[in-house]
């Protein structure tokens, strides 16, 4: 998997991808985040449903930035507006949980992530814990 830097900048484009997906509220969907800004930084998430998609959000500032479009339209992120974007798709392992690692730069440091489980219809999507990159 391609590092922490190509997901935090590749994202404009997925974003209006996932935009266009009812939300619901954070349950057992937790993202972690550890190590070194700048530098090498890995992400963890468990209590994921497998083979579902997720989309990282990255954000400048906490908030409550509500996502627009019908699918999941309405719902409520725990991130601002300020440099709000889609920076990957992930997809957990059979246990519901994974990981990433990659590198990050000085532009990322002490900001905010957050995962999206897509849904399908019938089943809601579903935000994760924010997150902040060390500092």
């Amino acid at each position: 998997m391609r590092g922490l830097r190509g997901i935090l900048s590749a994202g404009a484009a997925i974003m209006a991808l996932t935009i266009a997906m009812p939300l619901a509220s954070a349950g057992d969907l937790t993202l972690e985040v550890s190590g070194d800004c700048p530098g090498q930084l890995t992400l963890r998430w468990s209590g994921a449903e497998p083979s579902r998609p997720m989309a990282l959000f990255f954000s400048r500032e906490l908030g409550a930035f509500r996502l627009p479009g019908s699918y999941c339209g309405g719902t409520y992120l725990g991130l601002g507006s300020s440099g709000l974007r889609v920076v990957g798709i992930l997809r957990s392992g059979s246990e519901g949980s994974g990981s990433v690692s990659g590198q990050s730069g000085d532009p990322e440091c002490g900001r905010y992530l957050q995962l999206l489980l897509v849904g399908s219809p019938g089943m809601p999507c579903v935000t994760s814990n924010v997150v902040q990159i060390p500092e």
